[in-house]
């Protein structure tokens, strides 16, 4: 599977301007003692994008989305939304906390657990939907309707999933301190998807650092059995 054009562009620009040589003489020249190690506020500018904001206040991209507890640092900013901005660090992190796709990657014909149904945001396409689910966009068209899979998906939709029978998850909550999705779901065993599913209306907080909200997380999601059919 590749990435769309969109998702490609999108991508290109979060991390613009972080290539690795400028990456290595920013960190082989930084003096941590001269940083600013301070907690500070945001208000986001109109049609400001989290790549702008982590250029103008030298910050990472996944520094900023984990101090604010971020879904997803790909969601859209909107006007006047509160962020909290990180202390400096020498070593600004720009990628581990994206969703992205990999080549050689196995991608999935249905979801192990569940659940049933996506609840769509701004700046989804079904092909970044299914991504993000560890599935084929081929999978993903099967229950969702729309033929192009790399045009924007109206926010606020039901999109249907298909589901692997018989499977399972755990689920439990947890106080969401720090991080993304993608963290978690890296340490559970389930997908930024499934985590976004489950929490449908949550976004990010700018509560003050070690707070959070309290959030369902499915985990150690698996197979129970050995004829494994798509269901939805």
């Amino acid at each position: 599977m590749k990435l769309s054009t969109l998702l490609q562009c999108s991508l290109l620009s979060l991390v613009s301007g972080f290539s690795h040589e400028n990456l290595h003489r920013r960190t082989s020249s930084c003096d941590p003692s001269a940083l600013n190690t301070t907690v500070g506020t945001y208000y986001v500018k109109e049609n400001e994008t989290i790549s702008g904001l982590s250029r103008i206040t030298n910050r990472g991209i996944c520094d900023i989305a984990r101090l604010n507890r971020m879904a997803d640092a790909m969601i859209p900013l909107y006007t006047d939304q509160k962020l909290l901005i990180p202390p400096e660090s020498c070593q600004p992190d720009n990628s581990t906390c994206l969703t992205v796709h990999h080549p050689g990657a196995t991608y999935a014909d249905c979801v192990k657990g569940g659940p049933h149904t996506y609840y769509t945001i701004k700046g989804d396409t079904l092909r970044y939907i299914a991504l993000k689910l560890n599935l084929t966009t081929e999978a993903l068209q099967s229950t969702a309707q729309g033929d192009n899979v790399d045009a924007e998906v109206e926010a606020g939709q039901f999109v249907k999933l298909p589901q692997c029978s018989p499977s399972t998850c755990s689920f439990h909550p947890i106080t969401f301190t720090y991080g993304t999705y993608k963290d978690i779901a890296d340490k559970v065993g389930a997908t930024v998807g499934q985590i976004m599913a489950v929490n449908p209306t949550y976004n990010y907080t700018s509560v003050a650092k070690g707070e959070g909200a309290v959030i369902t997380v499915p985990g150690s999601c698996e197979y129970t059995g050995s004829n494994i059919t798509v269901i939805s």
